[in-house]
């Protein structure tokens, strides 16, 4: 015992060691005075060394383990007399600073015990549901595991009639009974207990029990565990039918079995297995480990099995299997390997499946695969091939026709100009289209959605296709019915394009009468609307059969339909595909010679009143004449490989008086920017030495002042995702050809912000 001078302090010590009990004086600081000999019996410690260290760090620092229970934490202690477990109480008034050990190590063994119990006996018992609980008789209330949780809220505790509620009528008094045993006699038990599931049938459980501690009542608290043998049970019922129905499916599914004894070697396989594996497969096993698969696949099958070796789970593998002439039996091996009570591999048992067909029709489906994606990039690189080829010399047929527009022409010459312009509009049109299909068949199309006002979107829609309605003799109503909100949440250029599409056909098909456009809206739930835009016209109208193949792509009416009316029979097919891609679909009503109905619903989101909305109408291209003023005389570097191109920009900004610098790649441009100052780069993409790409990685990297500069990508590319693409390259803007006058005004003066000119600053 160590020496102390409080004499009070000592008589306490040596009246817990008359008790048998361990104890320990602290100080205020929690250091240690004094101890008993029970306590350096208990904790295998020391006397030595062991006085003025703090209690709480001697406990945590020499214990082997320790662990929060109960009220407390307990400590494990190597001693002479093994392994103990102790746990600290503080003494509280007059035992302040007092310290006494309880030795839990017996409470502790029981609970390993029953932990380490637990051996599931075959195969069924191994995959069932296991789970701990504690019954404390005082207050018949029980703890259980989460795994015994099985449904509404976890407790923290659940009373005892809460618990037996659900017990089969015959296992109420055996529960009973068990645990009125075993909290005032002590011991163990083991019940195989029914309850009542929520459909109705029965839950089977083996609860094994055993007593713990003895409560300061005098009973008894009870430890038990408490596992699912319902698959067991009802297995065991069945077990005849089951083996039955289990030879019928195997030898159904070309299946075999195997069972290793991996402490003998000795090997037991169905017949199915040898039939499966073959008498020369399973005669080259039996020279060689693993012969009885091909030469290449005795690697991973070797793995494989190494892998089931260290895992408890199941493994499988797909292999051949060896043949003399060289031919190709694919299996599908299922392996499990069993272990002991001690965790040792013992057996290993598995399954071979025939997957020959499967494994063929896999490989076709690769293949085809394969094929399938190499043909879709093939018409992605053709597409985007022919669109830059065909935009190219379009570009330079509409710009020579804008420009004409300005010359003064004569009448007659101006209506054949305007014939050339319509006529490349609607190639460009078309050629729109035709993207635009390969973009949704691709999944590449994304619906972008903005704050706007529909009502706005389609009074300027309306606008745009009155004059062209006019000149046919009809005119455009446009009804929107009350209740749909001001500022919706929606795709403004794809509703454009939709409506579009049934503003001409209505307008195209209809001879004489009018085109109604109705609109009305609908509140799914909260926030949610969907919009209905019916375009009627009293047109040629069409036959049930006509309308039920009438969005299928390159479909019109019929073939005079082509020859009296044009079109390409794309604009309906992109149009129900983009609305469905916002959530709605297009229909339609028709009655030949009467007219056609078309209606086209879509999903917005409300916007809340006062919440600022971006516009979804983007203005169109617009240059005012004072912005027209400040880019007078500016100096553009005009880079283009095609001729025709840069005399098409030169004429779109005459009005600009701007000073060109030209060149046809991107080498030359870098050149040109080494030798003069520029405001403003124009920069075609696809050029021969060096292309645009190239030239606008070099240029941002430079050093020089013309770093910066503006730079605009005029270029023939326009598929899906071209103008994010070349932005991050580090284009300031991007404008496609064919080019519009009004476009690249706009883009020059939008690039130039309020960027001084160099000819400004000369001056």
């Amino acid at each position: 015992m160590l020496h102390q001078s409080d004499p009070d302090a000592f008589d306490m010590l040596e009246q817990l060691t008359a008790l048998g009990i361990a104890g320990v004086r602290v100080d205020a600081d929690d250091e240690v005075v004094a101890a008993n000999e029970l306590f350096f019996q208990l904790t295998g410690l020391p006397a030595e060394g062991v006085a003025g260290q703090k209690l709480t760090d001697l406990l945590e620092e020499r214990s082997v383990e320790n662990n929060d229970y109960g009220n407390g934490a307990v400590f494990r202690f190597t001693t002479p007399k093994g392994d103990r477990w102790v746990r600290p109480r503080r003494g509280r008034g007059v035992a302040d600073g007092l310290t006494t050990l309880d030795d839990v190590t017996s409470e502790w063994s029981i609970l390993g015990k029953l932990v380490s119990a637990v051996d599931v006996r075959d195969r069924l018992m191994r995959d069932a549901d296991i789970g701990v609980f504690r019954y404390n008789p005082d207050d018949q209330t029980f703890q259980f595991s989460e795994a015994l949780v099985r449904r509404g809220e976890t407790l923290e505790v659940y009373h005892l009639s809460d618990v037996v509620k659900d017990l089969h009528q015959e296992d109420i008094d055996k529960d009973a009974q068990v645990r009125e045993r075993l909290s005032m006699e002590g011991g163990t038990a083991t019940l195989h207990l029914r309850r009542r599931k929520s459909d109705g049938t029965w839950r089977h459980t083996l609860a094994q029990f055993t007593s713990g501690r003895r409560l300061a009542s005098g009973k008894f608290e009870i430890f038990g565990l408490s596992q699912n043998i319902t698959e067991l049970v009802e297995a065991r019922d069945q077990a005849a039918v089951m083996h039955d129905r289990l030879e019928i499916a195997m030898s159904a599914a070309g299946a075999g079995v195997y069972e290793i004894d991996l402490r003998s070697s000795e090997r037991w396989t169905s017949p199915q297995y040898q039939a499966l594996a073959g008498q020369e497969a399973l005669a080259r096993h039996a020279m060689m480990p693993f012969g009885m698969y091909h030469d290449d696949d005795i690697p991973p099958v070797r793995e494989s099995w190494e892998r089931s070796l260290r895992s408890r789970g199941v493994e499988s593998i797909d292999t051949r299997l060896y043949r003399p002439n060289g031919g190709e039996q694919w299996v599908r091996m299922f392996m499990r390997v069993q272990r002991n009570e001690h965790g040792v591999p013992s057996r290993a048992v598995g399954l071979m499946l025939d997957i020959q067909q499967q494994k063929a029709q896999e490989l076709a489906l690769i293949e085809a695969k394969k094929q399938a994606e190499a043909a879709t990039i093939a018409k992605s690189n053709f597409l985007a091939s022919m669109s830059h080829e065909i935009r190219t010399p379009l570009n330079g047929v509409l710009g020579m026709a804008q420009s004409l527009v300005s010359d003064g022409l004569l009448t007659d010459q101006r209506e054949k100009v305007d014939i050339i312009l319509e006529s490349g509009r609607t190639l460009t049109a078309l050629l729109n289209d035709v993207l635009d299909l390969s973009k949704i068949e691709a999944g590449k199309i994304e619906i972008s959605s903005t704050d706007g006002e529909l009502a706005v979107t389609l009074d300027r829609l309306r606008q745009l296709f009155l004059s062209k309605a006019v000149e046919r003799g009809l005119n455009i109503d446009l009804d929107i019915a009350p209740g749909m909100p001001t500022l919706l949440h929606y795709d403004p250029v794809r509703v454009r394009q939709c409506v579009g599409n049934l503003f001409s056909n209505a307008i195209k098909f209809t001879e004489r009468g009018k085109v109604i456009v109705k609109v009305g809206s609908e509140e799914v739930e909260p926030g949610k609307w969907r919009i209905s835009i019916a375009v009627t016209d009293t047109g040629i109208g069409m036959t049930p059969a006509v309308v039920q193949r009438l969005f299928s792509t390159f479909t019109q009416a019929d073939a005079t339909i082509t020859r009296r009316f044009g079109g390409s029979g794309l604009g309906l097919a992109i149009t129900r595909q983009l609305a469905r891609l916002m959530g709605g679909d297009v229909t339609v009503d028709s009655t030949p010679g009467e007219g056609s109905t078309f209606t086209l619903t879509f999903m917005a989101d409300a916007v809340m009143q006062g919440t600022a909305a971006r516009p979804s109408e983007p203005a169109s291209p617009s240059v005012s004449d004072t912005q027209l003023k400040s880019l007078r005389g500016i100096r553009i570097l005009l880079v283009d490989d095609n001729a025709v191109n840069r005399q098409v920009v030169k004429l779109f900004t005459a009005q600009l008086n701007p000073t060109f610098v030209e060149a046809v790649n991107g080498q030359e441009a870098l050149d040109r920017l080494h030798e003069h100052k520029f405001d403003l780069v124009l920069l075609d993409v696809h050029m021969p030495v060096m292309d645009g790409k190239e030239a606008i990685k070099r240029l941002r990297a430079s050093s020089h002042d013309w770093r910066d500069l503006p730079v605009i990508a005029l270029t023939a590319d326009a598929m899906s995702g071209d103008r994010e693409r070349y932005l991050a390259l580090g284009m300031t803007d991007y404008v496609s050809k064919p080019l519009d006058q009004r476009e690249l005004t706009h883009k020059i003066a939008a690039a130039m912000g309020n960027r001084t000119l160099i000819a400004s600053e000369a001056a």
